[in-house]
């Protein structure tokens, strides 16, 4: 079944550029501030949030002027010590926080890359960053589909064009395994299984049926099992509080946990034991270094998280050799080498 689909995904796949230059030129125009005083390619450039900084290093990571937030040693061995070594500027990001301002008058960059969603507040943004009159570039990082559109525009105003295209084909293919998958599954009535997202050290909070959150469930072919319809706002802020008996109702068949001392005790938990998913040891700890697989913050390492995440939900019709997997994807998109035993701790083997 996996050869049959991935001659028809082979046939069908059309590795290009979504947009043509002068596209990209309308895109750098119409989300850009003051752009047109760039005097040629930036060399220093902050990223204001952490997708829009782990996005940006995987393009350039040379030009990486600043972090957001430290990094810990479970971190550092997958990152280039230019990058670690950064200095901690913070950010445009949680719950109110906001850059240092002193640090980023001293570290003088030629470009802030910027969230699309503060394009609404440009003027309180600007406000923020008082003296620092740098060009601004708005870039969109939550959907995989942002990503892939956000690295053309990296690629045309760092002049990282060919870089570029390596990391979009890899894109552009693993999301097309995920469309052929899921056309298999509705033309041959496959059953999806049922996946709860469990956030907290007690695992009682969630993301709703529909957030980008969760987003790699529905693409991996299987199906969130908490809705949350009549509330517009559970989707946009996420973390949901829920009951254990609620879950219980639920009986998922696979359980995805973010916190590390949750997964810790989960199998031990007399509560969780009876659940189908802890029953046939199917809860599992997402990966997450350097940056998470899967959410929190939202990154590019979700093309993996999405092959990792198909290996579990449909072996029997996509069975990746992730072994391989991880290897490639953390050498094409990190540049670093990584060894059989680095991956098993990744993904928990």
């Amino acid at each position: 079944m996996l050869k049959h689909i991935l001659c028809l995904l082979f046939v069908s796949l059309n590795i290009s550029f979504a947009m043509t230059n002068e596209q990209i030129d309308e895109f750098i125009s119409k989300n850009s501030v003051d752009i047109q005083t760039l005097n040629g390619v930036p060399n220093k450039v902050y990223a204001s949030n952490p997708p829009l900084l782990f996005l940006l290093y995987a393009v350039a990571p040379e030009k990486v002027s600043g972090i957001n937030s430290s990094f810990g040693k479970r971190e550092k061995p997958y990152l280039k010590e230019s990058m670690i070594n950064q200095p901690v500027v913070g950010g445009f990001f949680g719950q109110g926080k906001i850059p240092n301002i002193e640090m980023l008058l001293k570290l003088d960059p030629d470009l802030i890359l910027v969230n699309s969603d503060s394009k609404n507040t440009q003027k309180k943004f600007k406000e923020t960053l008082g003296e620092i009159k740098k060009p601004m570039l708005y870039l969109k990082g939550y959907e995989l589909e942002d990503y892939i559109d956000s690295l053309e525009v990296l690629g045309k105003i760092l002049d990282k064009q060919d870089r570029v295209k390596k990391l979009i084909e890899y894109s552009k293919k693993t999301m097309d395994i995920s469309k052929e998958l899921n056309e298999y599954i509705v033309k041959n009535s496959v059953v999806k299984p049922k996946i709860y997202y469990a956030e907290d050290p007690d695992g009682l909070a969630t993301e709703c049926e529909g957030s980008w959150h969760t987003r790699l469930i529905e693409l991996s072919g299987a199906e969130n099992v908490h809705k949350c319809s009549g509330n517009p706002d559970a989707t946009a802020y996420g973390h949901i509080k829920i009951s254990f008996e609620q879950i219980a109702e639920y009986d998922p068949d696979i359980i995805l946990i973010f916190e590390k001392s949750f997964y810790d005790k989960i199998y031990d938990d007399p509560k969780w034991q009876i659940l189908k998913a802890v029953k046939n040891k199917r809860a599992y700890y997402l990966p997450r270094e350097p940056f998470s697989w899967f959410d929190r913050p939202p990154s590019f390492m979700r093309f993996i998280g999405l092959k990792w995440l198909i290996n579990l939900t449909h072996p029997d019709v996509f069975k990746f050799n992730m072994n391989k997997e991880v290897k490639d994807f953390y050498k094409l998109f990190l540049e670093v080498d990584v060894s059989d035993n680095q991956v098993k701790e990744l993904i928990g083997e």
